[in-house]
C-alpha cells in the first residue's frame, strides 16, 4: 500500500518559501553556516547571484567548503557580505558566541538570515534550545546586529497541522502510515487554510503559536 506521501514538513515548506523570497539579496560573499552539500527541502542556493557561496559545517560528511565551529569562525573581520544560518542555532551550545562571531565577520551593512524552530520536536540529542521572536531579537541586538524583519512560520492551526503531520510520519509500519495519512493530509490543508483567516492573525492567543521564526538583521 503506497498511499499519499507526507513529504516535506509544513515548517520546512514555509521556511523554504521565505528563503526563496529573500534569495535575490544573498549576494557578495555568502557564508552558509550549517550548510550541506545536499540541501534539505525545496530551497536551492542561487550561487550564481553570489560572488562566492561558502558552506561551513562541523560535519565532514556533509562535504562543506570549511569544517569549523560556528562559535569560532576561521574568517577575517569584515570579510563576509551575507550569512545564512537556518535551523542551526538550536544545536549550538554557546549561541551568544556564535552571534558575536557573525557580527565580527560581517562587513558594515552586511546582513544575516537566521531561522529557529519553536513548536517543533527535538530531533537530535544536541537539539537543546527554543527561541521566541522576542528572544531572537534580544540576542541579535546584544551581538551588535539590528533586526530588520521577523517572519513567523504559521500560527495556531499551522502548528497543530505540523505536529499531526510529524506524528503521522513516525508511524513505523508503511501500510499503517499510509492509512493514517489519508485523513491527516486533507485535515492539514484545512488547518492551514484556517490559519490564513484574518481573525487568527488578530487573535493574541492564536497568533502567539508558531512553528518558528526567520529573522533578518543587519550590521550597522
Amino acid at each position: 500500500m503506497r498511499g499519499p506521501r507526507l513529504g516535506t514538513s509544513y515548517r520546512r515548506a514555509l521556511l523554504d518559501a521565505e528563503l526563496a523570497r529573500l534569495a535575490p539579496d544573498l549576494t557578495g560573499l555568502v557564508l552558509d553556516v550549517g550548510g550541506k552539500r545536499v540541501p534539505r527541502g525545496s530551497f536551492r542556493r542561487q550561487e550564481e547571484r553570489a560572488r562566492r557561496w561558502i558552506l561551513l559545517n562541523m560535519d565532514a560528511a556533509e562535504r562543506p567548503d570549511v569544517i569549523a565551529d560556528a562559535e569560532a569562525l576561521p574568517l577575517r573581520c569584515g570579510s563576509v557580505d551575507r550569512i545564512v544560518c537556518t535551523e542551526v542555532i538550536q544545536y549550538v551550545d554557546r549561541y551568544e558566541d556564535m552571534l558575536e562571531e557573525f557580527a565580527r565577520v560581517l562587513v558594515p551593512g552586511g546582513r544575516i538570515v537566521l531561522s529557529a524552530p519553536l513548536l517543533h520536536r527535538p530531533d537530535h540529542p544536541l537539539d537543546r534550545h527554543r527561541f521566541s521572536a522576542a528572544r531572537l531579537g534580544e540576542l541579535l541586538d546584544r551581538a551588535g546586529l539590528r533586526v530588520e524583519a521577523v517572519s513567523q512560520q504559521g500560527r495556531f492551526f499551522t502548528s497543530l497541522a505540523h505536529m499531526l503531520r510529524q506524528a503521522t510520519a513516525q508511524v513505523g509500519s508503511r501500510p499503517l502510515r499510509a492509512l493514517a495519512a489519508l485523513p491527516v493530509l486533507p485535515l492539514g490543508a484545512l488547518l492551514l487554510a484556517m490559519d490564513r483567516l484574518p481573525g487568527v492573525a488578530r487573535s493574541p492567543f492564536l497568533s502567539s503559536y508558531a512553528t518558528g521564526y526567520l529573522v533578518t538583521a543587519r550590521k550597522p
